[in-house]
């Protein structure tokens, strides 16, 4: 039987599933935090993961490290991967992730994304010992109002990138080689030094640390990504 707020499960597509758990969530932070309301989280929580968050780290425990405070960091990894509040901000990381997805039309990936959303929101919720039906009883209008503000910085993310990636696109083809790329790891290899030098030149800047991801990434995407690299890697 559904919660009274809950459509029925045929009829949730990737972007309800999104308002649903961005509708958690906020319920969610507004029982951590005594003082706070549901709304408050597109402040405190939404609008900072949507504007730091890299979707090239994995690690839940380093996408939570994008955020904390140096206080915080300094109780180490395994306090932090306790904490429920890190548990919601890898959950809403992974639910602007999967806007962005679905935005470039990799719906495969964005409900990857969509799957662990869910899953840390669970594991957020049952740290704080709110239970499924509390979870599930959410206010439609600011679940709502969360989805767009959501959607809206995840385009706003992606469009900021959007000459940095047209110009890795441009290397990957300006720089094959007369033989061929081996690979998309030949072909990052390649291409890293002059793709950092343009971001740097024209913002935004790629993080060295997250650089080969990011561009690899990025090459996978590509339109003509087929013709220009090998369907399975090959040694380099």
């Amino acid at each position: 039987m559904n919660a009274p707020d809950r459509p029925a499960r045929h009829e949730l597509d990737l972007e309800r599933f999104v308002r649903l758990t961005l509708g958690n969530l906020s319920n969610c932070y507004a029982g951590l935090k005594p003082g706070r309301q549901v709304i408050d989280f597109i402040p405190d929580v939404l609008n900072v993961v949507g504007g730091k968050d890299d979707p090239s780290v994995e690690t839940p425990v380093e996408i939570i490290m994008q955020f904390v405070s140096e206080a915080d960091k300094a109780k180490g990894p395994d306090w932090i991967a306790r904490s429920p509040n890190g548990s919601l901000i890898i959950s809403c990381a992974y639910c602007l992730r999967a806007l962005g997805s679905m935005k470039s039309g990799d719906l495969n990936l964005a409900w990857s994304y969509m799957a662990d959303a869910r899953y840390w929101c669970g594991v957020a919720i049952s740290g704080k010992g709110i239970n499924e039906a509390r979870e599930q009883t959410i206010m439609e209008a600011s679940a709502k109002a969360l989805a767009t503000k959501a959607k809206s910085g995840a385009e706003a993310r992606s469009k900021t990138y959007e000459p940095v990636r047209e110009r890795v696109y441009q290397l990957a083809r300006e720089r094959k080689p007369g033989s061929g790329w081996r690979s998309r790891t030949h072909a990052v290899n390649a291409i890293r030094k002059e793709a950092h030098a343009f971001s740097v030149e024209s913002g935004p800047e790629l993080k060295q640390e997250s650089l080969s991801r990011t561009l690899d990434g990025w090459l996978a995407k590509m339109p003509d990504a087929a013709a220009l690299f090998p369907s399975r890697k090959a040694k380099d």
